[in-house]
């Protein structure tokens, strides 16, 4: 039966309910049992004097001896009351519980009342514990009946003990009952191990599942970070191949003419002076012609003016043919390529980026380029690497001092600390702008990150170099930087698929 003020308890709410107050009852009982000692003591030195000496028993008052009696008889009622209740709670505790003395001798037995143990109050009662438990558990109880005794604190233990075929979880807490005597009581606590199990493990696949899908999130970024610089760079290099075919029909025709257009001039020129030499008296109407039109003057910079045509018609030329190459958008397999060719087209691409502008200098880029192989890759894929670095490159200097440079470096080099040979081609752009701080270059990598003002970046820019570098062409892309020292972006592509140059 259960008490109304506990109606609303769950059972192991109960069961610590009883604990406690059978823990109190134990102090209590103690303590009575202390008292009674101390009146059992006095009442049979009274009765050894009594016994002994005629003469102290004519000055002992009857009421004394009746006082002291009924003091013990009092005593006696409240121990007596003591242990019944502690008998209906340990009757209500529905574990099992066992008395054990000094000597590990087994003085009381309790089996559980749910009938989950097989063994008989007349297999344990008047037994050591080494007698009744497995060896290993029969160390354990003793140890906590030592430690118990010693500190005279509640111990609680757990155990794991197989039982029949199937494996059991217990909990066992020590409590001192007596000064040569403890208390066991021991919880099957099987299934609450199972919940907890069951909870950690839906707690890891939770977990999983939350990995997963931030993984999947990533992937799901990754890839729309990749068909927009796909779709920007395809749109990109659509429009470049549109404006270099543009372009480049007019230069050849205009580059054409100006051959023609030079030797016609040279012709004039030379006519123009035979007829100074046969003809020195001229009429009023050719001096005054000549006079204000400055002839000699455009005979003498006709030439350079058409030379100055002819550079300019070039350079329209190779700037028209670095787009071509730049936007290679036919290049679906690797093919075998001179890296320089691209450095250098990228370079002519930034070129008016480089120049100097309002109060910023000219931004100097110096090359310190090796002798490189062919290398098998995807020109037009690290193209555009070398376009993001470089950009990158000179946005970190547009509010750096003078001098401002950016260095290029190429050279093959050993991949492989084991290997004979150079098995790999580095390429290294340094700037020497402020630097990059530490919590900054654990993130350059990532989709979308970008420390740039609104409009400016897009944070896809570094990510898809890594991507192109490290998934397409399997080489490294590492960035190190120091703030105020600048920065440098190391690109390692291996020469396993080498084509001789």
């Amino acid at each position: 039966m259960v008490e109304p003020l506990w109606q609303d308890l769950n059972p192991h709410a109960i069961v610590d309910r009883i604990m406690a107050d059978y823990e109190r009852l134990i102090i209590e009982r103690n303590a009575l049992d202390e008292e009674l000692q101390k009146t059992q003591y006095e009442l049979t030195e009274l009765k050894k004097t009594l016994a002994n000496s005629s003469l102290v028993c004519i000055h002992v008052q009857p009421e004394n001896k009746c006082q002291i009696q009924e003091r013990y008889d009092q005593m006696t009622r409240f121990l007596e009351q003591a242990e019944a209740k502690t008998k209906s709670l340990i009757q209500a505790i529905p574990d099992l519980m066992f008395c054990i003395n000094t000597e590990g001798i087994i003085e009381d037995y309790y089996p559980d009342k749910q009938n989950k143990h097989l063994l008989e109050t007349e297999d344990v009662m008047g037994k050591k514990i080494e007698d009744v438990f497995p060896k290993d558990l029969a160390t354990w109880t003793q140890y906590y009946l030592e430690k118990t005794l010693e500190t005279g604190e509640i111990q609680t233990g757990e155990y794991v003990m197989k039982v029949g075929r199937e494996w059991h979880h217990y909990e066992a807490r020590y409590v001192q009952s007596g000064t040569y005597e403890i208390l066991a009581i021991v919880r099957d606590i099987t299934q609450r191990k199972q919940a907890e199990a069951n909870l950690r493990v839906s707690e890891i696949q939770e977990r999983e599942k939350a990995l997963q899908l931030e993984k999947t999130l990533q992937d799901l970024r990754q890839t729309q970070a990749q068909l927009i610089q796909a779709e920007k760079m395809s749109s990109l290099g659509q429009m470049m191949t549109e404006i270099a075919h543009e372009i480049k029909n007019p230069i050849n025709s205009i580059y054409g003419n100006l051959t023609y257009v030079d030797q016609d001039v040279q012709t004039l020129i030379e006519l123009l002076k035979l007829y100074q030499q046969h003809y020195p008296e001229l009429t009023s109407e050719i001096q005054d012609f000549m006079a204000a039109s400055d002839v000699n003057i455009i005979i003498n910079e006709l030439p350079q003016s058409l030379e100055f045509m002819r550079l300019g018609a070039n350079r329209l030329y190779d700037l028209a043919l670095s787009l071509r190459n730049f936007s290679r958008l036919d290049d679906q397999q690797m093919v075998s390529a001179d890296l320089h060719i691209g450095l250098d087209g990228t370079l002519k691409i930034l070129h008016t980026q480089l120049k100097a502008k309002g109060n910023h200098s000219e931004i100097k880029v110096i090359t310190d380029y090796g002798k490189l192989p062919l290398v098998k890759c995807y020109p037009n894929q690290l193209n555009q690497v070398f376009m993001n670095l470089l950009s990158n490159a000179i946005d970190a200097l547009e509010n750096q001092p003078v001098p401002r440079k950016i260095m290029i470096k190429t050279e093959c080099c050993k991949i492989n600390p084991n290997s004979v040979i150079e098995d790999a081609v580095r390429i290294s752009i340094s700037d020497n702008g402020h630097g990059i701080p530490q919590f900054v270059q654990n993130q350059i990598f990532n989709p979308f990150f970008t420390t740039k003002p609104v409009g400016k970046g897009t944070g896809l820019g570094l990510s898809i170099a890594h991507q192109i570098i490290v998934e397409k062409h399997q080489g490294s892309l590492k960035c190190f930087s120091q703030e105020g020292q600048g920065t440098t972006f190391e690109i390692l592509l291996s020469l396993d698929e080498l084509t001789p140059g």
